[in-house]
């Protein structure tokens, strides 16, 4: 029995050819508009790549049953945490060390880089390579503090005191630019200024993505982020969103050892 043929009209056939047309087209540009951080004009991998390895091993610090308590739900949170998985950092299980130790460094292990310590009550902070928590701080406060020690600001507005250090434009911190390092010339070049200028060309208008953390300053100096200013884990300390350039560049800083450290004594 011969094949059954059913002719197709021709402008029903011409139709159809070009919803097809449109389809892949739209399908071969759709990472660029939903994923507008790894469009074409970035250069670099920025892959977020699985973890494999600790680089930062940070210390838990506790002086007191209750603070021992809080550190180890820090630990288990941190541990199970699938959402942290691209972070080549691990947190040592918490540890015992007297309020009265003389040299609470050289009770640490050597592969310490940072330390985190608890108290009662009181703001939670990092300096240099040491975090300051109080019990009734939560997970997500923890993740946005463990970002500072990796050179992130907080993208709220600071105080004028604390905008006076964060805003420098030689900290270079990841997910701050500034106008000036935007373009060929400049003798303080940023790190990361081929995605920032990447990520910024493919907006018409860029005054979502301007940082008011600095705007205490007054000084007139624009400078910019990654990300709209708007709800992520460096604006607002219990939204848990860590968009996927910043996941990336957390992951660049630890790689490439640009993370405060201490200087630890005696292994313990």
């Amino acid at each position: 029995m011969p094949p059954i043929v059913y002719l197709i009209p021709s402008e029903l056939f011409k139709g159809l050819v070009f919803f097809v047309c449109i389809v892949i087209s739209a399908d071969s540009n759709a990472s660029k508009y939903i994923y507008p951080q790894i469009a074409p004009q970035v250069s670099a991998d920025i892959s977020v790549t699985q973890f494999t390895r600790c680089v930062d091993h940070v210390a838990l610090i506790a002086h007191s049953v209750i603070d021992y308590h809080y550190l180890m739900g820090l630990y288990d949170d941190f541990v199970f945490d699938t959402n942290m998985r691209f972070l080549p950092v691990c947190l040592l299980p918490p540890m015992m060390i007297s309020d009265n130790a003389r040299d609470q460094q050289a009770h640490l292990p050597l592969l310490t880089t940072q330390i985190v310590k608890v108290q009662a009550q009181g703001n939670a902070y990092v300096s240099d390579a040491v975090m300051q928590l109080a019990h009734t701080d939560t997970y997500q406060v923890f993740i946005h503090e463990l970002a500072h020690f990796a050179g992130f600001l907080d993208e709220y507005p600071m105080s004028a005191a604390a905008a006076r250090f964060q805003c420098d434009i030689a900290r270079n911190a990841p997910n701050v630019i500034h106008a000036s390092q935007l373009g060929d010339n400049n003798d303080q070049p940023h790190p990361y200024a081929d995605i920032f200028i990447a990520q910024l060309n493919l907006r018409k208008e860029n005054a979502d993505y301007e940082h008011i953390g600095c705007e205490t300053q007054h000084n007139q100096i624009r400078r910019f982020l990654l990300h709209p200013n708007d709800f992520t884990f460096l604006r607002f300390y219990d939204v848990p969103v860590i968009p996927y350039l910043y996941q990336y560049l957390w992951q660049q800083q630890v790689l490439k050892r640009r993370t405060s450290k201490i200087m630890t004594g005696a292994s313990s």
